[in-house]
């Protein structure tokens, strides 16, 4: 399943207002506690909040994209979609 750009979603509005693709900026990511395989992303416009989820196998993985998303909060999605992790892997 792919993971970026995360489908983003939200309770105030319908969802053909929804935005799709690497939109706008990030302003928080978050982990569950008990869902280490799970980072949540979120990004504001025009005064509404959206969430979008994305899922890993590798948990450790995980963990080092929320790490990294942390230090890239304020950055558009597009310009952290564009990032070469390739050295990571």
């Amino acid at each position: 399943m792919k993971s970026w750009p995360p489908l983003w979603t939200t309770l105030t509005q319908h969802k053909n207002q929804w935005p799709t693709g690497e939109v706008w900026v990030l302003q928080q990511a978050w982990m569950h506690g008990t869902l280490d395989n799970c980072l949540f992303l979120f990004i504001e416009h025009n005064g509404s909040f959206y969430t979008g989820a994305m899922y890993f196998d590798d948990a450790g993985f995980c963990t080092q994209l929320y790490k990294l998303m942390l230090a890239k909060r304020g950055l558009a999605i597009k310009q952290i979609g564009d990032l070469d992790l390739s050295s990571t892997l």
